[in-house]
């Protein structure tokens, strides 16, 4: 029997040509995937570049503008103007304020604190002021006062009595006082003023809002009289009267317009003589 000749083929030798074209192929893209690489970070560097160079050309020429206008007259205060404080005088609430014609905005503008703790220590209505800029170098100071309660009377003025349990500075007529807030007399005393006040704000809001008149005028320190706006009168204690207020709505009902209810010791009512109407103030 006659013997199959065999070839003899060397693997690597046929193989080899496949594996050198692979070799060179994944070169060539290892080669174009690390210049991309090169090229990209290139460009990422020149990008940050620009806008770190940006950045700085942007800051340099807001500081050039800022530092031109401060050092220009432009930056000197043009004007003040005061708003949100009706009764007090515009002047000397700006002279107060220490601000000059001479001084620069930006001086104000970043020290507003030291502004309003000097109002706010001169006027005790001022609860906070606000600076604030328009027109390049006009000021406004924008004033926030606290709320009236009431008004004392003082002679033939009225003085408004604060949130804070403060008077204001300036006595004012009764046609430029709020009429629908209540009137304290017969409180010349600061002490005294003070209880009215604790025992006032005591009552419940329905209450207070009745309320035309305090009054300390009465033969007893420890006695106070309430005019309402129904037109009737409420006579009680100072340290009572806050707890027998409730019954007043039910009292009112069975007496009927202008009564005298007298809550101080006990509870009961009268009909207002025509000379306690007049006393009064009653119509």
């Amino acid at each position: 029997m006659a013997k199959r000749r065999v070839t003899k083929i060397d693997p690597r030798k046929e193989l080899s040509p496949y594996i050198n074209h692979q070799s060179t192929k994944n070169k060539r893209k290892k080669n174009t995937k690390v210049s991309a690489s090169l090229s990209n970070l290139h460009a990422e560097r020149r990008r940050s570049l620009f806008r770190r160079l940006g950045s700085i050309v942007v800051i340099s020429l807001i500081a050039i503008i800022g530092l031109g206008y401060y050092v220009s007259p432009l930056a000197n205060i043009g004007s003040v103007r005061v708003q949100g404080a009706d009764d007090l005088s515009s002047k000397a609430i700006v002279a107060s304020s220490g601000i000059k014609a001479s001084d620069k905005v930006f001086d104000y503008l970043f020290n507003q604190k030291s502004v309003n703790n000097k109002l706010v220590k001169k006027y005790p209505e001022i609860k906070s002021v606000n600076i604030k800029l328009s027109h390049f170098n006009q000021l406004t100071l924008q004033v926030k006062e606290y709320s009236t309660l009431g008004y004392l009377k003082v002679g033939n003025k009225y003085r408004k009595i604060l949130a804070n349990d403060k008077l204001g500075t300036r006595a004012i007529s009764w046609s430029k006082a709020d009429q629908d807030k209540p009137i304290f007399i017969g409180t010349n005393h600061e002490s005294s003023l003070k209880e009215d006040l604790k025992l006032f704000n005591s009552f419940p809001a329905s209450f207070k809002k009745e309320v035309k008149v305090l009054s300390g005028n009465t033969r007893r320190k420890s006695q106070i009289i309430l005019v309402m706006k129904d037109g009737n009168v409420v006579i009680g204690n100072i340290t009572t009267l806050k707890d027998k207020i409730k019954y007043y709505n039910a009292i009112k009902e069975k007496a009927g317009k202008n009564s005298l209810i007298d809550l101080e010791i006990g509870a009961f009512s009268r009909p207002l003589t025509s000379s306690e109407k007049r006393a009064y103030d009653i119509t």
